[in-house]
């Protein structure tokens, strides 16, 4: 049985929301979106394994991992038996539409709704995931520098939340991002690329490779941040994405 905890609002809201198609949300949806899914199916093959516990983060770029879920429990639906908690409320609505004989077990924090993001903010999603000890952190972001950290937008109290899922424990953390967030900075840093390896066995960077037809100095750049990383002991799945929809 799905389990399920939420203060997200009405179900007419909710429709409301799946009808907006000017958010934020909704315009970083149509970026790189094949990177996004090959990245996401990445993850699903080859690092979640038969009864996890999954904390899943919000964003664009995360959600697909929902999806790439629901692929397989349609399909084998043994090997789903997963504990997924999240705040991503597109990802929510992918994952309560999965078979029972699935056996997911779904958690929705609870908070504050926000419609430019499309998920859940606030203390009632910090206290929520206090209580919660994933063996896997699906961590999104929007840069990354290796000599800085990881960022954020800084969205309402998206902060708050980013910044207590990346002080988790857990076996694995993985981070979601596609090239273009590689060396760059954004609104507030969440975590110190000093603690990338703090409280886990391993961290993990899973993205895709700039296309062939990339300016130089942005590939240059990408390959120097990918070296800094592994320097300091963070794994990287860097893929072969294909790039119709950009």
């Amino acid at each position: 049985m799905k389990k399920t905890h939420s203060d997200a609002g009405s179900s007419s809201q909710a429709g409301q929301v799946a009808a907006n198609t000017s958010t934020f949300f909704s315009a970083r949806d149509q970026e790189h979106r094949d990177p996004k899914h090959a990245v996401a199916k990445c993850i699903v093959d080859e690092y979640l394994k038969e009864g996890d516990s999954i904390l899943l983060d919000a964003g664009s770029s995360l959600y697909p991992i929902a999806e790439m879920i629901a692929q397989r429990a349609m399909k084998e639906p043994g090997r789903t038996h997963f504990t997924i908690m999240t705040h991503n409320y597109r990802a929510f609505e992918v994952l309560v539409k999965v078979p029972r004989d699935a056996n997911l077990n779904i958690v929705l924090a609870g908070g504050r709704y926000d419609q430019d993001l499309n998920a859940l903010f606030g203390n009632q999603t910090v206290n929520a995931y206090a209580d919660f000890f994933p063996r896997i952190v699906l961590l999104g972001i929007s840069a990354f520098s290796t000599e800085i950290g990881l960022f954020c937008h800084g969205n309402t109290e998206e902060l708050a939340v980013k910044t207590a899922i990346f002080q988790k424990q857990a076996r694995d953390r993985i981070i979601i991002a596609d090239h273009t967030k590689i060396g760059q900075v954004d609104g507030f840093l969440y975590g110190h690329s000093s603690g990338l390896r703090s409280r886990v066995k391993r961290c993990i960077l899973v993205t895709d490779q700039p296309p062939d037809d990339a300016d130089a100095d942005l590939k240059n750049q990408f390959n120097q941040q990918i070296m800094s990383l592994k320097d300091i002991g963070v794994e990287v799945n860097a893929l072969q994405a294909p790039r119709r929809n950009q």
